[in-house]
């Protein structure tokens, strides 16, 4: 079962998907219902797309299943977005749409420091599966132009509301300890590795409040259950998963609309300085 579960969370995808790779737009429909993260970082993604230059050069670090890049090519003909990731599964299938203004690179963000240079950059909860977070700052930071901007969310504090939650996470395997997580930030930590290398910071958001929190705890225990539990365990998570789900994404749409001064997570726009110490990491 371990082997499947790695198989099914590392981004391999079944041949459907590299042959007819639009049936990703279903995936891409359910992480918007369960993700909670993804409905702010498509708001703050989308504005900045909106209030670039009509033509500019945009790269996601860490792309995953690009769902912060595909939908964008489309609408923005002239510019260039460039999917990035240390994965080969996730190059492949990006090449499988044979975009014209799109480029899939395998790339060791840890490592490489010749990345294209552009205008804007995003990386969506990468940096806390990464060993050497510091050295894929400065790569990115180097990866942009002058006065780019960057978009950053990672998750922070690491905080419980219920009890359940982290008896669950612990005993079962799930995404981050099939990943290999390194750590989670706190909101003083990743402001300064930002400073560090040069960033200014513009704005942040903070994410998963206590309904955010919450709704995320009781989601994650029936899915991680569903997905890593014994047979009888599985259908009463799903049971219990069907049931609690209009709860759930009540609590997602109270989250998003709160104003919140802390969280589990946080959503940073920063812009390239010209003044950074890039020899000091």
């Amino acid at each position: 079962m371990k082997k499947e579960l790695t198989y099914l969370l590392n981004y391999k995808y079944p041949k459907i998907l590299i042959r007819f790779p639009s049936l990703i737009y279903l995936i891409y429909f359910f992480n918007y219902l369960v993700q909670l993260r993804k409905w702010y970082v498509i708001k703050s993604w989308k504005n900045v797309l909106k209030n670039s230059k009509d033509s500019f050069t945009a790269i996601d670090f860490g792309c995953g299943e690009a769902q912060y890049i595909i939908p964008f090519c489309s609408h923005y003909k002239k510019s260039s977005f460039i999917a990035l990731d240390n994965n080969i599964y996730n190059k492949e299938f990006c090449d499988a749409f044979k975009f014209k203004n799109l480029t899939s690179i395998c790339v060791d963000l840890e490592k490489e420091q010749n990345l294209i240079k552009a205008d804007l950059a995003l990386s969506v909860g990468v940096f806390q599966y990464l060993k050497n977070d510091d050295i894929a700052l400065l790569n990115i930071y180097k990866s942009l132009n002058n006065g780019g901007r960057f978009l950053l969310y990672v998750p922070i504090n690491g905080n419980f509301i219920t009890q359940f939650y982290p008896y669950i996470f612990n005993k079962y395997n799930q995404y981050e300890s099939i990943n290999n997580r390194k750590r989670v930030y706190t909101e003083n930590e990743i402001l300064l590795k930002l400073n560090t290398v040069g960033f200014n910071i513009i704005s942040k958001t903070y994410t998963y409040g206590w309904a955010g929190k919450l709704s995320h705890e009781l989601l994650n225990s029936c899915t991680t259950l569903i997905i890593s539990a014994n047979f009888s365990i599985k259908i009463v998570s799903f049971l219990a998963l069907l049931f609690l789900f209009p709860i759930i994404l009540l609590l997602m749409i109270i989250d998003f609309n709160t104003n919140k001064t802390n969280g589990n997570g946080i959503l940073i726009l920063a812009s390239k300085t010209n003044n950074a110490k890039t020899d000091s990491v």
